[in-house]
C-alpha cells in the first residue's frame, strides 16, 4: 500500500492493535457501566483498546494525544492524535456488530488525516488531506446518484435531552424526502457515506473524537463538510453536515435555522 504517508502508517498500526483487543473481547460485555451523567456507556475493552493504541502512538510519534476515555495524554503546541478507541461501545455491549477503531490527526482545527478500522469485517479506511481516501488500499470515490433515488442520510445526536430534541426535528424535517438511517457508530457512518453506502450524515452534540477521522475519509472521497449553515467548520459548535456535494446545499437550507 504505497499510498501510506508516515503518519497514517503510524495510526494504522495503532488501529489495528486497537481492534485486536477488541475483536478477541467482543461477545464479553461484562463491566459495562455509566461514564457520567448523559455520557453513554464505557466497557473494560474500551479502555484495554485505548491502552493498545497509546504504546503504539507513543512509541513511534511525539504528537499530543486526545481521547474519548483518557482526555488529554499531552497537551501542547502542536499536532494531536485524536483517539476513539471504541466508537458505538453501546452495540458492542449489546453484541451487535457495528463499531470502529477510529484515530483522527490535526493541527488546531485542521483535519489531516484519518484511519477507521472496523475490528469484525477488518475493513481498514484511512485517508490523508489531499490525498485521496481509500478502503483496504483501494482508493474510493463517491458513485453517481440515480436521479430518482431516495437519498439515505445518517443522522446521530449526543446524549443532552437539547440534542435528542434537535434529532426528532431532524427526523420532521427530513423524513419525507429521505430515509433516515442510524447506526450509533459516527466513524462507520461516515465510512458508509465516503464509499456511496449512504449520501450523507448530519449530528449535533457529537465530540470530536467521533468524526476526527470521518470527516478526512469522506471529503477525501468527494463529501461537502460544513456545519448546519453552510460554513466551513471552526471548532466552535458540533453541528455537522458530511454530504455529497448535489445534495448538501439542500440539507443547509433545510436545516440552518436549527443551528443555534
Amino acid at each position: 500500500m504505497n499510498n501510506l504517508t508516515p503518519e497514517l502508517t503510524i495510526a494504522l498500526e495503532a488501529a489495528r492493535a486497537g481492534a485486536e483487543v477488541i475483536r478477541q473481547k467482543f461477545g464479553d460485555s461484562s463491566n459495562a457501566r455509566i461514564k457520567g451523567e448523559a455520557q453513554g456507556l464505557v466497557t473494560d475493552t474500551d479502555l484495554a483498546a485505548e491502552r493498545a493504541i497509546f504504546e503504539v502512538l507513543k512509541r513511534n510519534s511525539s504528537y499530543n494525544i486526545l481521547s474519548e476515555e483518557s482526555g488529554w495524554l499531552r497537551k501542547e503546541p502542536g499536532r494531536k492524535w485524536v483517539v476513539d478507541p471504541l466508537d458505538g461501545t453501546t452495540n458492542f455491549a449489546r453484541n451487535i456488530s457495528l463499531f470502529a477503531v477510529s484515530i483522527g490527526l490535526m493541527e488546531n482545527n485542521d483535519f489531516l488525516a484519518g484511519v477507521i478500522v472496523d475490528p469484525i469485517s477488518q475493513n481498514e479506511y484511512y485517508a490523508t488531506k489531499g490525498g485521496g481516501a481509500f478502503c483496504n488500499g483501494q482508493k474510493i470515490s463517491l458513485p453517481v446518484l440515480p436521479a430518482d433515488f431516495k437519498p439515505g442520510i445518517f443522522l446521530n445526536h449526543g446524549y443532552g435531552e437539547p440534542d435528542r430534541t434537535k434529532f426528532r426535528e431532524l427526523v420532521n424535517r427530513l423524513a419525507i424526502s429521505h430515509d433516515i438511517l442510524k447506526l450509533g457508530t459516527t466513524a462507520l457512518e461516515l465510512c458508509y457515506v465516503a464509499s456511496g453506502s449512504s449520501d450523507g450524515f448530519i449530528c449535533s452534540g457529537d465530540s470530536l473524537w467521533d468524526f476526527a477521522a470521518g470527516v478526512v475519509i469522506a471529503t477525501e472521497s468527494g463529501c461537502k463538510f460544513t456545519d448546519w449553515q453552510g460554513n466551513p467548520w471552526n471548532g466552535d459548535n458540533s453541528f455537522l453536515i458530511v454530504a455529497r456535494p448535489e445534495i448538501h446545499d439542500t440539507l443547509v437550507e433545510r436545516i440552518r435555522d436549527l443551528q443555534y
